[in-house]
């Protein structure tokens, strides 16, 4: 079954020209284009703290896929990456921009004006949670960091407040999901220093020096998501991979 799962999102991953599906990683990542690296080399802030912590990652992270996506293929995405006893989530960015831009929004209403939007982000979030959780990862999910309002200059400042708000009302779902089991919750969004137009490729995706200060942020998060040592039975499955079957 495992091998049969990491088949099937190689492929889901090879369509959407996405992924680095990697069976043997002790961490898997769970998002959208701001986890696949967009506004950089590909692997942006995961690469980056893979390379300094020298664990595994398998960034199983698609660029513009929306909540829904990510619960449809939650099962596969764990099952792909067997030895990761951790799974970072970072999700709902797609949705939040949707909601922000929608026409009943048209990029000025107050958040609250779509909650069943961000309502319906919470519930497939937590339908990844449980499918991650049950498959034995420990879940950690991560906030949306704040961007720089110079390279949100397309937006004028009542719609840059709105802006705003709707990512406020997103890491805040973010947030009560996690609460609700206890997982840890990177808070991206408390970076002071992420502001600088330097920092950004665009309004949303960093730069390579944002995804360096990213990176930066996480591990200093690193007693909480740091992957557990593998069991015996692990190490087992892993160099057997047919054992699954």
């Amino acid at each position: 079954m495992r091998l049969a799962a990491t088949a099937l999102l190689a492929a889901l991953c090879a369509a959407a020209a996405a992924c680095d599906v990697e069976p043997t990683a002790e961490v898997a990542v769970f998002g959208d284009s701001v986890s696949w690296g967009y506004g950089d080399l590909p692997g942006g802030w995961v690469r980056r703290v893979q390379q300094e912590t020298g664990y595994t990652f398998s960034n199983l992270s698609i660029p513009g896929e929306r909540a829904d996506g990510a619960e449809g293929r939650a099962a596969s995405a764990g099952k792909s990456a067997p030895g990761a006893t951790t799974a970072i989530v970072l999700h709902g960015g797609n949705d939040w921009i949707k909601a922000f831009r929608s026409g009943w929004c048209n990029q000025i209403c107050d958040p609250h004006e779509v909650d069943r939007k961000y309502d319906a982000i919470g519930d497939h979030l937590r339908a990844v949670r449980k499918e991650l959780a049950g498959q034995g990862l420990n879940v950690v999910f991560m906030t949306y960091w704040l961007s720089s309002r110079q390279t949100c200059s397309r937006y004028n400042d009542t719609r840059w407040a709105a802006y705003t708000l709707h990512r406020a009302r997103l890491n805040a779902e973010i947030v009560e999901v996690a609460a609700e089991h206890g997982d840890h919750v990177i808070r991206a969004d408390d970076m002071t220093t992420l502001t600088e137009p330097a920092s950004f490729f665009d309004c949303l995706h960093p730069s390579a020096q944002g995804y360096n200060r990213i990176a930066d942020r996480i591990l200093m998060d690193l007693d909480e998501w740091k992957p557990r040592p593998r069991k015996p039975s692990d190490a087992f499955a892993m160099k057997n991979p047919l054992s699954f079957l």
